[in-house]
């Protein structure tokens, strides 16, 4: 009875763990927002923020990954942390924020869902997969990105009327500044931050491709993100100064843009990353990668309960864009279930080819 209670309880705490870290990650975007409603530039933001996670990061590998810094001088390598510092932190995080700052963080959650149908089209265009109609795990991929297509297109040109009249919390103090947490974004450009979150999502799915064929050359995922991180911070402010030219933005003061990044370069980089590698070990990709639409769950709950300030538009589209997210999942599933098939019907080939031969090689001698 101890046995069957801990196992259930075994298969509890992976499943209560990812669920916590979606609902962290959207407080952690909610407080974001929240900063940059008070004047924080989202460029100053990225930049101090990837810094921080450098210098952790950085610590982190020379303590326990010293053998594998040493390998790091190679050229090629060199060039693939460049790329994915660009693409994954330069292009994307900035954009992101920027969308952030003009939708909200229900809009976050469906764009981000959009990136297994991006990776699929991806593949596509580099030859990585065929386009097999007859195959079930291919039309299940189609299936779910015309139905995530649908609900990003929801979200993006249909807001809808507020669920509720208003926000339910009072404002909070902090060192004497009045601070209200805001949800919504009370600009006008809605589609504008819908669509660079969607340009994010899309260099993300380029990055994660990098990030997948360096690892197969430098089997060091720490490493690897330490030193993309770092090339990402250096060209983060060289961009962002050039993009942000008043200096006086780049003050930090003991006030909530500072608390936000150091909690985002701490729970992205110390928190987030370590409890997906562990369950990841545990269970698999596939496992962490279906609590992404958890996020759908805390942002209506955060929403709805502190602020009183969802759309029906942009719930009823996040929701949509789940459901294709979770059908181009199955797709994928069921491509991978097919191709092992196919490989242990193979092997079993092979091991037979043989004694066929064996036998027949008998009856003629």
């Amino acid at each position: 009875m101890e046995s069957l209670l801990g196992g259930k309880m075994w298969e509890v705490i992976p499943f209560m763990t990812m669920f916590l870290i979606e609902g962290c990650t959207i407080a952690l975007t909610i407080t974001a927002k929240s900063a940059m409603g008070l004047g924080m530039s989202q460029f100053v933001f990225v930049a101090y923020s990837n810094a921080l996670s450098s210098v952790l990061l950085l610590a982190y590998s020379l303590i326990y990954h010293r053998d594998s810094m040493k390998k790091i001088f190679n050229g090629k390598l060199i060039t693939r942390f460049f790329l994915l510092g660009l693409i994954g932190i330069t292009i994307a995080q900035n954009l992101a924020f920027t969308g952030l700052r003009d939708s909200s963080p229900i809009v976050v959650c469906a764009m981000g869902l959009l990136l297994p149908s991006f990776q699929f089209f991806l593949n596509l265009i580099l030859r990585k997969t065929e386009l097999k109609l007859k195959s079930k795990a291919t039309r299940m991929k189609l299936v779910g990105v015309v139905v995530s297509s649908v609900g990003a297109l929801t979200v993006a040109l249909y807001l809808g009327p507020s669920m509720l009249p208003g926000p339910i919390i009072r404002p909070l103090m902090l060192h004497g500044t009045k601070l209200n947490f805001v949800f919504v974004a009370t600009t006008q450009e809605w589609m504008f931050g819908t669509l660079l979150l969607a340009c994010a999502t899309f260099f993300i799915a380029i990055w994660s491709m990098i990030q997948v064929s360096t690892f197969k050359r430098f089997p060091d995922m720490m490493v690897i993100v330490t030193c993309y991180t770092i090339f990402g911070t250096l060209q983060t402010f060289f961009v962002d100064i050039i993009a942000n030219g008043d200096l006086n933005a780049w003050k930090l003061q003991m006030d909530l843009e500072l608390l936000i990044i150091v909690l985002t370069a701490i729970f992205g980089t110390l928190v987030r990353s370590r409890v997906q590698a562990w369950i990841m070990s545990l269970k698999g990709p596939m496992y962490v990668a279906m609590f992404k639409p958890a996020g759908i769950f805390w942002a209506n709950f955060f929403g709805e309960s502190f602020f009183g300030t969802l759309c029906y538009g942009s719930v009823i589209g996040t929701i949509v864009v789940g459901v294709g997210y979770y059908t181009v999942l199955l797709g994928v599933k069921e491509e991978a279930r097919k191709d092992q098939e196919d490989s242990t019907k193979f092997d079993s080939s092979d091991i037979k080819a043989p004694l066929l031969q064996n036998q027949d090689g008998d009856e003629q001698v």
